[in-house]
């Protein structure tokens, strides 16, 4: 970690373990801090430098500013990832979805604060890992949804027998080729299985696109996360499985994020 962003991470693991907040650290700078603590601090900044995110290294991260348990079993949640709830919030400015499916939850951080955004709704949250699951589940109950979402195990769509006003998914979308190279923090620390999307990094979407009609209720919306050079592919996949409603969103920073698909028929 570099420059400006090595002090932050560095105040970040300070004040996390510490209890403290870094006006307190300029005005007392001659505070002591117990040796229990200063022992912790020392191995978190050795686990970082390392590259170990911060994220793995306190169990827990943010995610549209809500607080989320992180595990070995569960992809670290991106602020990128965030544009799915902003093209949410911004569909549904003028009404609520009343069903929402998340497929490959994870942590649960997009249901989630989906459902913390949508106080009416309901949620069915899915991933093949039973240990992901588990972690959503405290997930939801940390952030006061429990009783609002539901927890299938199985294959992207394999379980579900019903249609949904919502579906949204960030699904594995990289080329299996190319996770060798990716940074150490993403590559060593998230679970292989929300990375690899195949030979191509489209495997999740094939599967998904097949089962999309039967999910979607008509009129209804789906958001899926796309990597930054998949927007020609995904769109062209989903007009091949039947979709001619598509829209590309782009990010804070203008990549194309987010891929919308309207079932159409009303």
């Amino acid at each position: 970690v570099a420059g400006g962003q090595a002090e932050l991470e560095a105040r970040r693991i300070l004040e996390h373990r510490a209890g403290i907040d870094w006006a307190q650290v300029i005005t007392s700078p001659q505070k002591k801090i117990p040796a229990g603590q200063l022992a912790q601090i020392e191995d978190d900044v050795k686990q970082r430098i390392a590259g170990k995110p911060l994220s793995r290294i306190f169990g827990e991260s943010e995610f549209w500013g809500l607080p989320f348990i992180v595990t070995q079993d569960t992809l670290d949640p991106r602020p990128d990832t965030e544009t799915i709830i902003e093209r949410a919030l911004e569909i549904y400015k003028d009404n609520s979805p009343e069903t929402i499916l998340d497929l490959g939850t994870g942590t649960g951080c997009i249901i989630i604060a989906l459902l913390h955004e949508f106080p009416n709704a309901r949620g069915v949250a899915v991933d093949r890992s039973f240990a992901a699951l588990e972690i959503a589940q405290q997930n939801a109950r940390r952030n006061g949804c429990e009783g609002r979402i539901s927890l299938v195990c199985g294959s992207w769509a394999d379980s579900i027998n019903a249609a949904f006003d919502l579906v949204v998914s960030n699904p594995p979308y990289i080329s299996n080729q190319i996770i060798p190279g990716l940074a150490p923090e993403v590559r060593d620390h998230d679970p292989i299985l929300a990375l690899d999307g195949g030979d191509d990094g489209m495997q999740a979407y094939k599967n998904i696109f097949l089962q999309l009609k039967n999910i979607l209720k008509p009129g209804a919306k789906a958001l899926f996360e796309i990597g930054y050079d998949q927007e020609n592919s995904v769109l062209r996949l989903a007009e091949e499985s039947g979709f001619c409603e598509t829209t590309p969103i782009r990010d804070i920073a203008g990549q194309p994020r987010v891929v919308e698909i309207s079932r159409g028929d009303k």
